[in-house]
This record gives structure tokens, C-alpha cells and sequence, in this order.
């Protein structure tokens, strides 16, 4: 939380406060839990809640729904985080049950991300090389091709590459070191011989552009300094136009779908090698710094969905020829 700045202005404000920095301590980072927080605290002004008393379950469900043109997915946002703070207060004795547990979360479609090919990948990445050709004179394509690289090879989130500094890409042990991650979860992410030469090509054209190279300095940087999300992502929309990837609405292309790719292509090579993918979950896990293994056997079932749809094209394709060859072997016309 920023010192000495009043975020909260409603009778409940001390209490807002004190939960975010529990959460805070437990490791939840996400900003939606302080603007989920606001916007509530603004919403309590707005009905003139003075006491916790007030906190009913007609309050929450007219907060949930304020807004009616909000996507299920934002609904069912908030009434986790009402949830939560609810439950909070039950704990401090301020509320003797959490009403909020009574209100039934809205249906909303499940994502399902975008699994790169390794073509595309590969498009991508001519794509950023492209603009070095283009403006060779700019950091941009470097910069793009660089961070679409490291984030499919080491499955790092967004913000886990924007936050890298330079001292924390160690040549010599060949490892990033990842720190204020996603849960607090504070990890060494080791790197291939071939990403470590491009990561070092990549500084050497940084230092060209004589951007600050300081141990602290961010290691992706524009003139302007530190990269925002935004800009990363509005950068890579860019490449994704040249490949003629984009898509309208859900369903991706995304950045964050790299990631996704990393680990459904780490686990579809374990199972070409062989490998007890079961057993092999719990490295993944650690390496992507997920909470619990739940959160990474999700890409068990993207890994078998793409097995069978492998099956099935090459069934379609093959399937006739296999068929006459059989004909002709059992001796039937």
C-alpha cells in the first residue's frame, strides 16, 4: 500500500485497509483486489453505510450488479472479493455470519487459451526481426524479439519479464532470478545456452542505444525508461497484425498465451520421450511458480485435447491409404 495516501473514504475505510494488507501478507499481489476494494469503498459512500452491521446480502448483490453491462466474469469478481472481506470481518467477530456466501456466482464462459505453434512462433519472432530491418536505427524489434523469446522458453508471466533487472540474468549459472512474482513465489528459472546468446546480443544492442545499464536498471528498456504492460502488449498486438494473427473477442492470440504454449509443449515433448507426465508435474509447476499442482494439470487436459486432434487429422488424411493397404495385404480387392 502507498504510505501516506488515504485510499478509502467510507465509514468501513480502516477495515478495507487492514484486509488489503493481510492479503498483501499471505501474498496476493493482484491490483484487482485494490480496485475491487475502491470501488466497493465508493459504492458504501454512495448507499451511506455507516457500520459493518449494514453489510447484508442486498447490499452485496446490488453492488455485484451496479453496473449491469459488466461481463459476468467482472460480477463474479467482485462478489470474490466481497466475499473474502466478508469473511474477514467474520473473523475479527465484526459480522456473525458472511452473507455474501449466500449470493450464487454468475454462469461465465471458461477461457480457453491460445496454443502457439511452434510455426507461429517462429512467425512471430521474423515479424520483430522484420522491424530491426525496418528501423534499424530503434530498440523496438530487438527489444520485442527478445522478450517473445524469453517468455516462451522460460513460461514467464508479463510482469515477471517487465520486472527483470539486469542483475538478476546470470550469464554464468545460466538463470533468472524472479522476485515479487505472482503469490510471492520467489524462484531461479535456469536458461538454455541459445536463449543466454540472445539475451547477451540484446544487451549489447541496448548498450548501443546508451540506455542506463546499471545492476538495477530494467533489462528490457526504451529511451523513456521502464516498459509498462500496456506497452509490451500493444508491441506485440503490432507483430501479431504483420503475421496476420489477430483475432476479434476472446479466444486470443494473447501475450500471456506464450506462456500457456511453454508448458502444454514442454509436456506434449515429455510425453514424446516417454516420460511419466503425471510425475513430471510437479517440476513444471515449480518452475512456472504455481501455488498448488491444480493450477498446472490444467495443461494436462489442453495436452491430451491436442493429442486426439492429432489423431483425428491424421486419421482423415492417411486413414483411406491405411485402408487399401490392408485390403491389398489380407488379399481383398
Amino acid at each position: 500500500m502507498t504510505a501516506g495516501l488515504r485510499l478509502f473514504h467510507s465509514a468501513l475505510a480502516h477495515h478495507l485497509q487492514a484486509y488489503l494488507e493481510f492479503k498483501q501478507k499471505l501474498g496476493y499481489t493482484s491490483f484487482y483486489n485494490l480496485h475491487a476494494a475502491k470501488d466497493f469503498d465508493g459504492y458504501l459512500l454512495f448507499r451511506s453505510v455507516t457500520s459493518v452491521r449494514q453489510l447484508d446480502e442486498r447490499l452485496v448483490a446490488n453492488w455485484m450488479h451496479s453496473i449491469p453491462t459488466q461481463a459476468a466474469a467482472t460480477k463474479n469478481a467482485k462478489l470474490r472479493f466481497a466475499r473474502g472481506f466478508l469473511n474477514y470481518l467474520v473473523r475479527l467477530d465484526l459480522l456473525p455470519d458472511n452473507p455474501a456466501q449466500r449470493i450464487h456466482y454468475l454462469r461465465q464462459k471458461v477461457y480457453k487459451p491460445y496454443i502457439y505453434t511452434l510455426q507461429e512462433i517462429h512467425r512471430i519472432l521474423e515479424a520483430a526481426r522484420g522491424l530491426q530491418r525496418r528501423y534499424p536505427n530503434r530498440l523496438t524489434g530487438w527489444t520485442m524479439e527478445t522478450f517473445v523469446l524469453l517468455a516462451y522458453a522460460c513460461g514467464l508471466r508479463l510482469g515477471e519479464a517487465i520486472r527483470l533487472k539486469i542483475e538478476d540474468v546470470d550469464f554464468e549459472q545460466g538463470c533468472l532470478a524472479l522476485w515479487k512474482t505472482k503469490f510471492h513465489k520467489e524462484r531461479l528459472v535456469p536458461f538454455s545456452p541459445a536463449v543466454g546468446q540472445k539475451l547477451q546480443a540484446y544487451l549489447a544492442r541496448r548498450d548501443k542505444a546508451r540506455l542506463p545499464a546499471g545492476p538495477r536498471d530494467p533489462f528490457f528498456a526504451h529511451p523513456g525508461g521502464k516498459y509498462s504492460k500496456g506497452g509490451v502488449q500493444q508491441r506485440f498486438h503490432l507483430l501479431l497484425a504483420l503475421c496476420g494473427m489477430t483475432k476479434s473477442g476472446r479466444g486470443g492470440p494473447r501475450l500471456h498465451d506464450l506462456r500457456h504454449a511453454f508448458a502444454v509443449h514442454r509436456l506434449y515433448k515429455w510425453y514424446q520421450e516417454g516420460h511419466d507426465i503425471l510425475n513430471k508435474l510437479p517440476l513444471l509447476s515449480t518452475y512456472m511458480g504455481h501455488v498448488n499442482i491444480e493450477n498446472t494439470q490444467v495443461y494436462l487436459t489442453i495436452t491430451q485435447a491436442l493429442l486426439r486432434e492429432g489423431d483425428r487429422r491424421f486419421q482423415s488424411s492417411f486413414e483411406g491409404v491405411s485402408d487399401k493397404a490392408l485390403r491389398r495385404a489380407i488379399g481383398k480387392p
